[in-house]
């Protein structure tokens, strides 16, 4: 997959690297804060969404360019086995996040669900963006 003759991956990741954390961030923010909630709860969603489809584009552009490198398979096997886990959370808070906005002023045993899964998904996107990112910098640049 290329873009005027670049990689598309390079290109893609940076917008993943980037939206996940701010994704994940916002909504930790979201969560804790009635206040932030009503101001930023829908720009969070469409970050997260942003980011989800990112991370998507991320992992399935890295798999096409994992194909054409031959010679460094094993110097990205980690970088590749994190970037396979990177959109599931990422994902999950674009689902979750949403739902729990929808929903919370008709249950609140279901935001508070929502809320749960929404940390725990920004908080597994955070973890797994920064060692994907890291062992994809050490694969390219070296240690």
């Amino acid at each position: 997959m290329n873009i005027f003759g670049l990689p598309l991956h390079p290109l893609v990741v940076h917008a993943a690297v980037v939206l996940i954390p701010l994704a994940s961030l916002g909504a930790l923010v979201v969560v804790v804060s009635s206040r932030a909630r009503e101001r930023f709860g829908w720009l969070t969603v469409a970050f997260a969404v942003a980011a989800a489809g990112a991370a998507i584009t991320a992992r399935l552009s890295g798999e096409a360019l994992a194909q054409s490198l031959v010679g460094i398979a094993p110097l990205i096997a980690t970088h590749r086995q994190w970037g396979e886990l990177t959109p599931w959370p990422a994902v999950a808070l674009a689902i979750t996040l949403p739902a729990g906005l929808l929903i919370r002023s008709r249950s609140k045993p279901a935001w508070v669900a929502a809320a749960v899964l929404s940390v725990l998904a920004a908080v597994a996107g955070l973890t797994l963006v920064t060692l994907t990112g890291h062992s994809g910098a050490t694969a390219v640049w070296g240690r």
